[in-house]
């Protein structure tokens, strides 16, 4: 009792989503808003509300200048596609300022081809008097 599950963890399946919704954050969103909303209604003894998903689309990059969209029965791909993707994702941001310096890092990127660091790594110091190389264990070694 009082336990509410949403998101990937959570599977509701029924006459109209016989699959189940997907696995992916706008999903997950939906289903917390309304989460939020059916236990206001609890605490107010109000009868809770069924979960209704509403699928916005989706959209992804798959290189430069190229992309895919798919919202309802509209398909498109390549650089209409891949401008649609920056836009919609800049609007999303929040904040005027967050907007701006994202958008001059992309125009960064795209005119420089510099494609930035992927990955966040702290210095190491590496310890001259210990010897860092791994040793192979014997067979009978292994459990």
């Amino acid at each position: 009792n009082n336990v509410y599950a949403i998101g990937d963890v959570a599977a509701i399946i029924d006459e109209e989503t016989p699959n189940g919704h997907p696995g992916v954050a706008p999903a997950a969103i939906q289903q917390g808003h309304h989460l939020a909303k059916n236990l206001i209604n609890i605490i107010e003894n109000k009868p809770l509300e069924k979960f209704k998903y509403f699928d916005k689309g989706s959209m992804a990059t798959v290189g430069r200048n190229k992309a895919v969209v798919d919202i309802g029965k509209i398909h498109f791909q390549g650089i209409f596609a891949w401008f649609t993707w920056m836009f919609v994702h800049l609007m999303t941001l929040v904040g005027f300022r967050n907007k701006i310096i994202v958008f001059i890092n992309w125009l960064w990127s795209y005119f420089s081809y510099d494609r930035g660091t992927r990955l966040i790594i702290r210095t190491f110091a590496k310890d001259r008097s210990v010897d860092y190389r791994a040793e192979v264990p014997s067979v009978k070694e292994v459990p």
